[in-house]
C-alpha cells in the first residue's frame, strides 16, 4: 500500500472488510464533506455560535477518524470540548485553520486512493 502523509486508510479497509465497493462509497461520502465542513465551521465561529461549532466539531471528529487522520480527530475532540463549554475561544481559529490545510492535504491523497480503487483492473 502507498504511504500517506496525512491518512491511513488501515481502520477504513478494517471497517469495510477489504471491501473495495464500500470504501469507494465511504471516501467519495468523505471527499464532498469536508468543503462543506470547511463552509460550517467558518460560519459557526463567525457567528460566534460555539455549542453549534462544538457539535459540528463532533461529527467531524468521527469522518475524519474513519479516514485515520488521527491527528485531526484528536483536533477535532478538542474543538468540540472547548466550544462546547465556550472557553479558550481564541484555539478555534488555529484548530479551524490546521482542520481546513489537513483537510486539503487528505483530500489530494484520497482523491488519488479512489482513483486507483475506481481504475483497479480497468485501467
Amino acid at each position: 500500500m502507498i504511504s500517506h502523509k496525512v491518512i491511513d486508510l488501515n481502520y477504513l479497509t478494517e471497517m469495510s472488510e477489504g471491501s473495495e465497493e464500500l470504501m469507494v462509497e465511504l471516501i467519495s461520502m468523505f471527499l464532498k464533506q469536508v468543503p462543506l465542513f470547511q463552509e460550517q465551521l467558518k460560519m459557526l465561529y463567525d457567528q460566534k455560535e460555539y455549542v453549534a461549532l462544538g457539535k459540528l466539531a463532533h461529527k467531524i471528529k468521527g469522518s475524519v477518524a474513519m479516514m485515520g487522520i488521527t491527528e485531526l480527530a484528536t483536533d477535532m475532540k478538542t474543538l468540540e470540548d472547548t466550544a462546547k463549554q465556550e472557553v479558550e475561544v481564541e484555539k478555534y481559529p488555529i484548530l479551524i485553520n490546521k482542520f481546513n490545510r489537513v483537510s486539503a492535504e487528505a483530500v489530494t491523497e484520497l482523491t488519488q486512493v479512489l482513483n486507483n480503487l475506481k481504475c483497479k483492473g480497468l485501467c
